[in-house]
């Protein structure tokens, strides 16, 4: 148990799995041990209530009575609400600010935020705004005062104007803390032919998995191996992807699966290619930069932003499969350049360094760490 004299902040993440917005969260959580009492409502189980609980980086739960896919989901997001509201006014007092993690935990915190006047801090990951986002923004604006924006991008920033959270400029950039003792892992690659080609996230067309077959196949010539790390279950959207690539020969396209331990990742990787359509931050470009692995990627804001110009890796435009394959394979036929990608990305992702980022959202909470 933490210091009853510590200020209390309720944390409010509703995805269940190991996301991008949810490690960034764990990297914090880490961080603020000892600094703050956390408060974390969360569902009841998976993959990141799982972490949390095995490192204790909660100091007091809340469950939360989500079931994703149930038809009673909304009623039991006002139960949820209801929950972390009685929690926030019986602990008035103590508590100093509620993080609501990626705009899904915003609804929730709003009773809570209603009965305790206590600033709610949106730490905004999402990459697209939503019609029902851009509905209600400013009903959330005037019930919560106190509301402020961390955004990780100036993407996401974007998103919070686009829900009529916020003006342009006035949002906070807060980008995703990247800890090398989270990410970075022994590499086990030297270079040797077949090259390791990762493709690292979700299976879903925001993410570009639709264009691998294409990309698999123009490059089926190169000394290559496609290493998948992405959930392996079929879904509506990405069956028939899944059966294009179960028709190449064995030992190109390798779908090994999603792994907890992304430093297991990463050491097994030479390039990381991610064709994504849209994103708040990338933090799989980060983290493969961490390892020092030069990244292939499409032309967005935040991929660039992270890559600089042509520096960590190569921009071919979004969609565009034929510009991907040259890009690939200049990065495959050239070990200096991947060796000179890999340093520049090491020197660029020092931008983010989690303690930095851990004090900066201390002060938006307005707790002296």
């Amino acid at each position: 148990m933490t210091s009853p004299n510590l200020p209390a902040v309720l944390f409010v993440a509703t995805p269940r799995a190991l996301g991008g917005s949810n490690r960034s969260l764990v990297t914090v959580l880490r961080r603020l041990g000892g600094r703050v009492h956390r408060v974390l409502a969360a569902p009841a189980d998976g993959a990141f209530v799982e972490l949390v609980e095995a490192e204790g980086l909660a100091d007091e739960r809340i469950v939360l009575p989500r079931r994703p896919q149930s038809p009673v989901d909304r009623l039991l997001r006002l139960a949820g609400g209801a929950r972390i509201a009685w929690w926030a006014v019986r602990n008035r007092k103590r508590l100093a600010a509620i993080h609501a993690n990626a705009l899904t935990g915003l609804n929730l915190s709003t009773p809570a935020a209603l009965l305790t006047r206590r600033p709610v801090v949106v730490w905004i990951h999402d990459p697209v705004g939503s019609r029902w986002g851009a509905l209600l923004g400013p009903a959330l604006r005037f019930l919560i005062p106190r509301l402020q924006l961390a955004a990780v991008s100036a993407t996401a920033e974007a998103v919070a104007v686009e829900n009529r959270l916020c003006r342009p400029g006035t949002a906070a950039i807060v980008p995703n803390p990247i800890d090398p003792t989270e990410i970075r892992g022994e590499r086990t690659r030297s270079g040797a032919a077949p090259l390791h080609i990762g493709f690292v996230g979700g299976a879903t067309r925001r993410k570009g998995f639709d264009l691998l077959p294409e990309v698999v196949a123009a490059l089926a010539a190169e000394p290559v191996m496609w290493k998948l790390y992405v959930f392996l279950e079929p879904s509506e959207e990405n069956a028939m992807v899944w059966e294009e690539l179960r028709r190449f020969p064995p030992g190109l396209v390798d779908p090994v699966g999603k792994l907890a331990d992304v430093r297991t990742v990463y050491a097994d990787l030479d390039v990381a290619f991610i064709p994504s359509r849209a994103e708040s931050f990338c933090r799989v470009a980060a983290e493969a930069m961490m390892n020092g692995i030069p990244v292939v990627g499409s032309d967005i804001p935040p991929l660039r932003a992270l890559l600089g110009d042509d520096e960590a890796g190569l921009i071919f435009p979004s969609e565009d499969v034929a510009a991907a394959v040259a890009a690939l394979r200049k990065v495959i036929g050239d070990p200096e350049l991947r060796r000179r990608m890999g340093a520049a990305g090491l020197r660029r992702v020092a931008a983010y360094d989690p303690g930095a980022i851990t004090d900066q959202l201390l002060g938006i909470y307005g707790v002296d760490g």
